[in-house]
C-alpha cells in the first residue's frame, strides 16, 4: 500500500475469512469445528480450525479426509452465497468511505480511496 492512493481491504486476510466465512454465518456452531470448502477435488479453503488440524488451501479433499477425518466439508461449487458476502461486504465499508468511491475487485477485495491529506473528519476538527 505505501504511497498507494487506495487502501485495500482483503477478507483473506481478515477474521471474516472467505467462502468458510459464508457457512460459518449461516451455521455459528460451525466456527468451532474444522471446516473446509471443497470445488471440483480441492479443498479452496477452511476455517482456522481446520487449518489448526492441518489442512489448507489447494489440498486434495482425499488427502484433507485423511489427515482430519473429523472435517465439515461443504460444496463450494454454487457462487451465489459468496457473490452476495461480497456485496454485503462492498456496501458496508462503501457507507464508511469519505469519498462514497469505493472498487471491488474480486469475492474478497475492495479498494477504498486515502483521504487526501487536507481533508479531516469533523470530529477531528481543529478551533
Amino acid at each position: 500500500v505505501g504511497n498507494s492512493p487506495w487502501l485495500s481491504y482483503d477478507t483473506d486476510r481478515s477474521v471474516m475469512g472467505k467462502y468458510a466465512a459464508v457457512f460459518e454465518k449461516e451455521d455459528p456452531k460451525l466456527r468451532y469445528l474444522p471446516l473446509a470448502v471443497q470445488q471440483k477435488q480441492i479443498i479452496v479453503t477452511c476455517n482456522y480450525e481446520a487449518r489448526r488440524q492441518g489442512l489448507y488451501k489447494l489440498q486434495r479433499v482425499t488427502e484433507a479426509r485423511r489427515k482430519c477425518p473429523d472435517a465439515i466439508i461443504v460444496l463450494g461449487e454454487d457462487l451465489t452465497p459468496f457473490r452476495n458476502a461480497s456485496k454485503e461486504n462492498y456496501n458496508f465499508l462503501k457507507r464508511f468511505a469519505w469519498s462514497g468511491k469505493v472498487e471491488r475487485l474480486g469475492f474478497d477485495e475492495v479498494r477504498v480511496p486515502r483521504p487526501s491529506r487536507a481533508y479531516q473528519p469533523a470530529c477531528q476538527a481543529t478551533s
